[in-house]
């Protein structure tokens, strides 16, 4: 019942913000289930997989979900992803492993902490967003977003932070689409990104049926009304909400 209630708030902040499993439900299952870290993590992948799914069907029903947008990110993010376990095996030779995984967790903590200040100012006036990001097109604004999710496939190879609380700050400053729209966007890309490690980690046998069971009950409905949620209240109130958990994403990298 625990799990299942956790899992069913987590879905609300998917549906709702595009991020929340990762920053939320994963510690707190390490927490309050007896499974080994492995196992939480890629049952916590497969059902998050789910989630997303079932998350860009309704966001979809509600117009909110830019597939070109999504396409130019996921282009990106592939090649982005390779570079990014490749570096790691090239670095494996050169320094310590745990040690880089500390800078950059670090240097990531000090960034959502920044953007967890500035993003309502930053969202409110919208300085550095262009309509050319709406429609890119094959323009220099698909290049960019691109680039965007390079850089965000690089990061999450390199880190243990997900993509989806990666993604949303670039789309949150870049591109003046409504809100409902940027986190259907996000969500889409994340429910590529998350298939595919979660696939992995199944293959690994890092998975436990129960577990899974649990989670999908109270996730599919948690973020079927999150998405609603997205067109009932007002973006200032969401932006606030993006504010807090980045601020504890930023934290917890920090700390731990």
């Amino acid at each position: 019942m625990t799990v299942t209630l956790l899992a069913f708030i987590t879905g609300i902040l998917v549906g709702l913000t595009g991020t929340g499993a990762g920053v939320i439900l994963t510690p707190l299952l390490l927490i309050v289930t007896p499974f080994h870290a492995l196992t939480v993590i890629g049952t916590d992948l497969m059902s998050g997989a789910v989630t997303k799914l079932a998350g860009v069907v309704e966001h979809r029903k509600l117009g909110q979900v830019r597939w070109g947008l999504a396409g130019y990110l996921l282009a990106g993010s592939v090649p982005g992803s390779t570079a990014g376990i490749v570096f790691i095996r090239y670095l494996e030779t050169q320094m310590s492993m745990a040690d880089l995984d500390h800078a950059l967790k670090i240097l990531l903590g000090l960034t959502l902490f920044g953007v967890s200040v500035f993003l309502p100012f930053l969202r409110g006036k919208k300085p550095f967003s262009s309509a050319e990001f709406v429609n890119p097109g094959f323009s220099k604004a698909g290049m960019k977003l691109a680039a965007v999710g390079a850089i965000v496939g690089f990061l999450v190879s390199m880190t243990s932070v997900g993509s989806g609380s990666l993604l949303m700050i670039s789309l949150l400053v870049l591109v003046p689409l409504p809100l409902g729209s940027l986190v259907g966007t996000d969500i889409l890309f994340g429910l590529v990104t998350t298939a595919l490690a979660g696939s992995l980690h199944f293959e690994m046998g890092n998975f436990n049926t129960h577990l899974f069971l649990l989670l999908v009950a109270g996730e599919v409905p948690g973020v079927i009304i999150g998405s609603r949620l997205t067109r009932r209240i007002p973006e200032r109130y969401v932006t606030w909400l993006f504010s807090i958990l980045y601020f504890s994403l930023g934290a917890r990298l920090l700390v731990g």
